[in-house]
């Protein structure tokens, strides 16, 4: 019997150690994913650090853009009101307004805006003055132009062209 129980030992002993490598391997796989996991969720928080950066980095660029783009807009658009400004100096407001297919209403504006800009600039009352026109529409439609002196300048108008058509026509 005795040799029986060193038998079972024995058997109990070799089961003990396979049961050992197993857990061993089992923890071992266990640390494994873990540092795995670890280095996972290191790699997020990076991740949301580098776009958190870049969305900063991206909304200040975006803002120096749209600055830049509001600058160069104010400059078309005071170009813009300076051909209206002259055209209208030209010729009525309707016949502009069909040239550049816009509405009556908005060359009125961009016109006013026009005059109200020149008046704040002092470099703009020391040159001279052109002829300026005044607009008045026909019962039919047609812009009647009649050219208009300054009192505020020493020079002398000129009338415009299509004025003195105009006024040659009728």
């Amino acid at each position: 019997m005795a040799q029986r129980r060193l038998r079972k030992s024995a058997r109990e002993v070799d089961a003990r150690e396979r049961v050992r490598a197993r857990r061993a391997a089992h923890w071992q796989r266990e640390r494994r994913l873990e540092d795995l996991a670890t280095d996972y969720e290191l790699a997020a928080q990076e991740i949301e650090g580098v776009t958190g950066e870049s969305e900063e980095k991206i909304a200040a660029y975006a803002t120096r853009l749209r600055g830049q783009a509001a600058t160069a807009k104010e400059k078309l658009r005071d170009r813009q009101a300076r051909s209206v400004g002259q055209m209208l100096q030209l010729d009525g407001v309707r016949s502009v307004a069909d040239r550049l297919g816009e509405s009556m209403e908005t060359i009125r504006k961009v016109a006013a805006a026009e005059a109200a800009s020149t008046q704040g600039d002092p470099a703009l009352h020391h040159r001279p003055a052109a002829a300026k026109a005044t607009t008045h529409e026909t019962p039919t439609g047609q812009p009647v132009t009649a050219p208009v002196t300054q009192t505020d300048t020493p020079h002398r108008p000129t009338p415009s062209e299509p004025a003195e058509e105009r006024a040659a026509s009728t």
